[in-house]
This record gives C-alpha cells, structure tokens and sequence, in this order.
C-alpha cells in the first residue's frame, strides 16, 4: 500500500464520521445511538468494499453502484451546506446523484477505492438520518454549557481561579436530585 491509497483510506474512514459529526452540531435529533450505528455501518460495508472481500458480480455489483451515487450526492451536498447551508445542500445533492446515475451505476463497483468511499458517505448519512428522524424529543445544547460551565479565564484571573469559577457556577446550574 502506497501512501496515496493510505491517504484515500483515512479520508474513507473520515467520511464514515463525517455527516453524524456535522448533523449532530446543527440538528438536534441526532442521538447517540443513531451517531454510532450509522458510523458502525458504514464502515461495515467500506472495509469488505474497499478491500475486495465482497464480489462484486452481477447485481451485487449494481447494488453498491446505486448506494456509491447516493454517496456522490452526499459529498456534493455537504460541500454544498458549508457554503450556503441546509436547503440548497439538499438540492445540490439530489441534482448531483441523479446526474451521475446514468454514467455511474455499472461500472462505479470496479473502482473500489472510489466505491468504497462514497458508500462510506452514504451509509453513514442515510442511516443517521433515518434513525434521528424517527427520534421524537430534541438535544438541548445549553445543556453543554450547564454541564461543563465557562472555562474562559477573565483578564487579570489566574487559571487555578478561573477552574474554581467555572465548577461553582456549573455546580450551581445543574438540577438538584431529590
């Protein structure tokens, strides 16, 4: 292995953790097991893609090919949300699947490295989604800030002052157990 395809192999791995990291910080849905499920999975099917284990004759092949443009969509997408947010992201990623499709699905399987990836990204996004959908209640981020409190040193406060400020303040917001 080449650092090339050592390289190819990490951003394969990041992309399985990618869209549960960034929807868990702009949508509140996102649960821990649907975080970890997802990112689970998707590298479930990556390793036995990436490295071959699964043959890729016939309809197999077709399969991981379809699930391979989804994930095209999901980078085009994501690529898309940093810049302009949820709404175009989502459009740019459907127009992005479904331009590739005609020229994708049937051939994408013989290039693992590719194919694996961009099932990575689309294993790891659908099955996020589909889980935090079905989650009914919302995180409460200012539960972050309750529970850690402010680590921020004001001017003129030494550090061992400041860890003091922040536990009492913390220690004060969290709700009493009766």
């Amino acid at each position: 292995m080449n650092i090339l395809d050592l390289l190819v192999l990490v951003g394969a791995i990041w992309g399985a953790l990618v869209f549960p990291v960034i929807a868990s910080f702009y949508w509140e849905k996102v649960t821990n097991k649907a975080f970890t499920v997802s990112v689970l999975a998707a590298l479930a099917l990556f390793f036995p893609v990436r490295f071959g284990w699964i043959p890729m004759d016939g309809a197999v092949g077709y399969v991981f090919d379809v699930i391979a443009v989804v994930g095209v969509g999901v980078v085009a997408g994501l690529m898309t949300f940093g810049f302009f947010g949820a709404r175009p992201a989502r459009i740019v990623g459907v127009i992005a699947a479904l331009a590739v499709a005609p020229f994708a699905i049937g051939f994408l399987h013989d290039y693992a490295v590719l194919s694996g990836s961009l099932i990575a990204y689309a294993v790891s996004t659908v099955v996020c989604t589909v889980m935090s959908l079905s989650n009914r209640t919302g995180f409460d981020f200012s539960r972050i800030a309750r529970m850690t409190g402010d680590f921020d040193v004001e001017e003129g406060e030494d550090l061992a002052t400041a860890s003091a400020r922040a536990a009492i303040g913390a220690e004060q917001q969290l709700p009493q157990s009766r």
